[in-house]
């Protein structure tokens, strides 16, 4: 089928053949922005670099893409990485390096966390890459915004952070984690393969190492795009700065360009999407659609068929229903094994033989953490906690129900995880109904979509956390194809 531009796709293809000068293509959801950036690199000269967010979109770029001399597509990290391998050859990956450094040094277990927390922050903010030292403000600074737990002890989290940094650094050369692909060459100035094009994909979500590295990556005179979309600025609390696209804009005296009308939802989706975003538009030829409610009352079982996805805001409400569908022989799963992990900790801190004194446990760990968190207004941290505790008690009260007295409750508790998280892609997903949390779900689309009307975090009180829960409902929108429903709770 022959490609034919829209007139802001032709725009944006003039320019890269005959403009001048760096741009941010801002692309709404579903707006053919990867197809865009294809039928762009086939007009591009040169070296050309392009910075995927993850693997998989680096495999389904370079699947799709011209099969042309200088293009070179990768994630930000590989690019990194493959530029300090050339100064440090022989360099090893271990994702465990900083936990080790930390065990060296004669300093409190329990600031372990806070402390590995803060270092990994420091990488991805390239602290110490413009400047020779780390002032004190930017450890407080950074402590506040991503409300990391220092057991109200900073100072002394502030003064290990820095020991680990600099024992980090000084061993750069033998091994990295996975920061230190981008942070080492940045930090130690190492010599990069430069470009006359540099593309970044899902800029909206870049920290500022990233953005560094795109730009070290650019040659003198080369010309750089940043392509996101600002309203689906969803990952803050991992590192990712919310005003990433004014930043790079700023960085590169960028000029603007949109991509506003979306080829993936109908028009009711879209109409449903303005709440959030105004300028979205659907496709001329687009379909009516159908956005519609679901009270609370109704069964999902029998509505929801496999091939369809469950949206919300938080992990809890899927556990409640993963376990109906299950039961009722329909295929289901939660999308993200990481979840799978963090929940396997918790049930694994402590050393009970008992689902009782388990859930004691529970209940008095999440009522000290939740207060101490309300107290310190680190309100992100008490809803994760209180969600990955609900998330728990669900799964002990369905594995109390199957087999009360396991003889290892802990590892039949692990046991029932991994058999319900899991990763998907959309075609592994297309016979099972896939549950998911918006976070999870960016990047994905449906034809119908089930969203659980839980509403945005009650926990979210700083702006940039208010702004990426109005994303959240964006993101949730904008993944139908076809069908929308807003399910009551």
């Amino acid at each position: 089928m022959t490609f034919i531009p829209s007139p802001q796709q032709a725009a944006f293809f003039e320019w890269v053949q005959h403009g001048e000068g760096s741009c941010v293509l801002e692309a709404v959801a579903g707006s053919g922005k990867t197809t865009t950036l294809i039928e762009a690199l086939k007009l591009m000269k040169g070296q050309v670099f392009f910075g995927a967010y993850n693997k998989k979109i680096a495999e389904e770029i370079a699947a799709r893409a011209p099969k042309t001399p200088g293009l070179f597509i990768s994630t930000m990290h590989a690019a990194g990485f493959r530029a300090w391998r050339r100064a440090a050859a022989g360099v090893q990956v271990n994702s465990t390096k900083c936990r080790g450094l930390f065990r060296q040094l004669n300093i409190a277990q329990e600031l372990e966390a806070p402390t590995l927390a803060l270092v990994s922050y420091a990488k991805q903010a390239a602290a110490g890459v413009t400047t020779q030292t780390i002032s004190e403000a930017f450890w407080h600074d950074t402590i506040e915004h991503f409300d990391v737990d220092t057991l109200d002890r900073d100072a002394e989290v502030i003064e290990a952070a820095l020991a680990v940094l600099s024992r980090s650094q000084e061993t750069d050369h033998i091994e990295v984690d996975f920061d230190d692909m981008i942070y080492a060459p940045l930090f130690h100035r190492a010599r990069m393969f430069e470009h006359d094009w540099v593309l970044i994909d899902e800029a909206q979500d870049t920290n500022a190492a990233r953005r560094a590295l795109a730009l070290r990556l650019l040659r003198r005179g080369g010309r750089l795009v940043a392509v996101g979309d600002r309203h689906q600025a969803i990952y803050g609390f991992t590192g990712a700065d919310a005003d990433a696209l004014d930043l790079i804009a700023q960085a590169v005296s960028a000029a603007p360009m949109p991509l506003t009308v979306t080829y993936r939802c109908p028009k009711a989706v879209v109409r449903c999407a303005h709440q959030w975003v105004q300028h979205i538009e659907a496709h001329e030829s687009a379909p009516e659609g159908r956005v519609s409610s679901v009270p609370a009352t109704q069964p999902l079982v029998g509505l929801v068929q496999p091939g369809d996805a469950i949206l919300s805001r938080f992990n809890a409400p899927l556990l409640g229903l993963v376990y109906k569908f299950i039961a009722a022989g329909v295929p289901a799963q939660i999308e993200g094994r990481e979840i799978a992990v963090g929940l396997k900790q918790l049930a694994r801190r402590w050393r009970v033989k008992s689902f009782d004194k388990l859930l004691d446990r529970l209940e008095t760990y999440v009522e000290r953490e939740v207060a101490k968190y309300r107290a310190k207004e680190q309100e992100s941290r008490a809803a994760a906690i209180e969600d990955k505790a609900e998330c728990l008690r669900v799964l002990i009260d369905r594995v109390q129900r199957i087999d009360p007295s396991p003889l290892d409750v802990v590892q039949r508790l692990c046991d029932e995880i991994d058999q319900l998280f899991g990763d998907t892609s959309n075609g592994q997903s297309a016979a099972l109904v896939l549950l998911s949390t918006i976070h999870k779900s960016k990047g994905r689309e449906w034809e119908h979509v089930f969203w659980l009307q839980t509403g945005p975090s009650k926990w979210a009180r700083k702006a940039w956390e208010l702004e990426q829960e109005s994303n959240l409902c964006y993101v949730a929108a904008t993944r139908a194809k076809s069908e929308l429903f807003l399910v009551g709770l």
